[in-house]
């Protein structure tokens, strides 16, 4: 079925689609190449800088614990103060004041070295608390011991511990400020557990966003969130951004993806050498794939735009292959119809020039064969009508005819002499070899000599009525168009109907200037079935050889009607004709239309 819809296709539209085919699925497949490497590199570009970006905090959040635990272990855990608050707790006042002065002064120089820290806290196995806060907040033992977090502390196998961020429900002032802790047990000279230590540090002091970063995460709306063993948020991107609070990062159940669908994110996670913490980079594919969406967009444009170039080109050059060929079709179809036109030469040398060079070698060899042909049959009518002229000599008849007249009116012949007399005038104009134009009043004085010889036959049954004007009457016109029609009237229409025959010639010129000759009868008539047939008789142009040959007649109808019908078509062109109709009352109307010739070189 395709295949047929192929072969029915124009020739025109084949060529195109070959184009398109041709050029088109290349461009496809090499689009679609471009297209997935594009998409496959932006891809992998991505995930590689999320790599090496969360590889770099990695790095710094193991600088950022071991950096807290030579703190802890230098200013703190090797102070002789700590263990001796320790060691001896049934001490004076005076002394236990003293320690908790020089305690003092040892946290006042750590958070001096390091603005980030909030508070310090030392709690001691006997439930003794040493504070030291910025905003100067009182610490509630009880409340401190309830955090989830330091259980998490306690509880850890690592000596040095950072918490998920919480919020510091356990002071009297400030309860809603969000801290991450450091702790650290506490050990005495003797191994046994004596305290633990705990540093609130601001979160975003435990990374710091880069220019860098912060240019590629708002490309790729990027997320970096850090975690713990537990996975407790203890860093985000979002909240360090502004982007969101830690209130809302603290509710979201699942801090990596924000409760949506694992399979809408590409998660990469590096994990620290110490304290067990997460780096988790976060690219939603949504973002990630808009990007290639785009990169999709432009090669459809790519893809459209050259498309439109092919579809342009391939136009223009199958309208110079189709067009000739059209050309040549519309010839062929005129050749049908008679027509032989020559197309123009093309200068090109190809199949299509050579099918036009042939088509007109074969349009101009019809036309000489026709010339030929057409040649041959006027030389072979001449060559007829000269013998016929050679047999009829026109003066020899014209003297034979005076003679015979002059000899009626010595005996007093003289309605003899008449007849001979007309007789000899019509023979004179039907004779002549003149080329003097014929005008339609020449054809009038014709008609009107044969009825004078047919009336004085039928004494005087005739009568011939014309109303035409001056400038009809001046017309040019073949000769022996009206005396064969009205020799019908006299044939059909009188015989059999015994009484007088009116003949009436009226005429008009339309507003083409075509003259219409109306010539009608008061004869018996024809029924409508003669009258079709007549007129098909005389309409039907095609060439009859036995006719032309051999003179017979079609039975019941006029060959003479026929001769005129053929004779006006060839001479003034298929415009032109002769019909016959029936009259409104009685008898017979022959219609003749014939150009309105006035000029002497129209009618030669």
């Amino acid at each position: 079925m395709r295949s047929r819809i192929f072969k029915d296709m124009k020739i025109g539209r084949k060529l195109m689609l070959s184009y398109l085919l041709a050029c088109i699925m290349p461009l496809l497949a090499v689009s679609l190449i471009i297209y997935k490497v594009s998409a496959n590199s932006l891809e992998e570009a991505s995930l590689e800088f999320a790599s090496v970006f969360s590889s770099q905090i990695v790095s710094n959040i193991d600088d950022f614990v071991e950096e807290y635990d030579r703190v802890t272990k230098s200013v703190l855990v090797d102070n002789d103060v700590i263990y001796s608050l320790v060691d001896e707790p049934e001490a004076s006042v005076m002394e236990q004041v003293n320690q908790q002065l020089a305690l003092r002064r040892i946290m006042m120089r750590l958070m001096t070295l390091k603005p980030e820290i909030k508070g310090i806290i030392f709690l001691t196995n006997q439930n003794q608390l040493f504070q030291f806060n910025s905003d100067g907040a009182y610490v509630n033992v009880i409340g401190l011991k309830e955090q989830e977090w330091l259980n998490q502390i306690v509880q850890s196998e690592e000596k040095l511990t950072v918490t998920a961020v919480h919020d510091r429900s356990y002071c009297d002032r400030n309860q809603d400020s969000i801290v991450l802790t450091v702790g650290r047990q506490l050990l005495n000279y003797g191994g046994a557990n004596a305290g633990i230590l705990l540093i609130d540090i601001e979160p975003s002091s435990l990374f710091e966003l880069s220019e860098g970063f912060l240019l590629v995460r708002n490309q790729y709306n990027i997320k970096i969130s850090i975690t713990d063993s537990q996975n407790g948020i203890l860093y985000d991107s979002d909240v360090a951004s502004g982007r969101m609070t830690w209130e809302e990062a603290r509710n979201i159940k699942d801090p990596l993806f924000y409760d949506k669908k694992e399979d809408e994110f590409l998660v990469l996670t590096n994990e620290t050498k110490r304290a067990g913490i997460k780096v988790n980079a976060v690219i939603p594919r949504s973002d990630l794939l808009f990007k290639i969406n785009k990169i999709g967009y432009v090669t459809a444009a790519a893809v459209f735009g050259s498309m439109t170039v092919v579809i342009a080109i391939s136009l223009m050059f199958s309208r110079t292959i189709t067009s000739p060929i059209r050309q040549l079709q519309r010839r062929m179809q005129q050749v049908e119809e008679g027509k032989y036109k020559v197309l123009l030469e093309r200068e090109s040398n190809d199949e299509i020039g050579s099918l036009i060079t042939s088509y007109n070698r074969m349009v101009r060899k019809i036309k000489a064969l026709i010339e030929e042909v057409y040649v041959a049959e006027i030389k072979q009518k001449n060559a007829k009508y000269l013998a016929l002229q050679t047999q009829i000599n026109p003066h020899m008849l014209y003297n034979t005819l005076e003679s015979i007249r002059m000899k009626a009116l010595v005996q007093g012949q003289d309605e003899i002499a008449d007849m001979i007399k007309i007789l000899a005038k019509m023979f004179r104009m039907s004779l002549s070899t003149q080329t003097t134009p014929h005008q339609i009043r020449d054809e009038i004085d014709y008609a009107e000599n044969y009825l004078k010889l047919q009336n004085i036959r039928f004494q005087d049954l005739f009568s011939l009525e014309v109303k035409l004007e001056n400038h009809i009457l001046n017309a040019f016109i073949i000769s022996l168009v009206l005396q064969p029609v009205i020799e019908n009237s006299i044939e059909h229409g009188f015989r059999g109907s015994g009484k007088p025959l009116h003949i009436m010639v009226s005429g008009k010129v339309t507003e083409a200037e075509d003259i219409i000759l109306r010539i009608s009868d008061n004869g018996k008539g024809m029924s409508e079935e003669k009258i079709n047939e007549i007129n098909k008789w005389i309409s039907y142009t095609e060439p009859n050889r036995s006719y032309l040959e051999q003179g017979q007649e079609e039975s019941g109808t006029s060959i003479g009607l026929k001769n005129i019908g053929e004779r006006i078509k060839l001479h003034y062109g298929e415009k032109y004709y002769l019909k016959v109709s029936k009259s409104n009352h009685i008898g017979t109307i022959v219609e003749i239309c014939i150009p309105g010739l006035w000029k002497q070189e129209s009618a030669e």
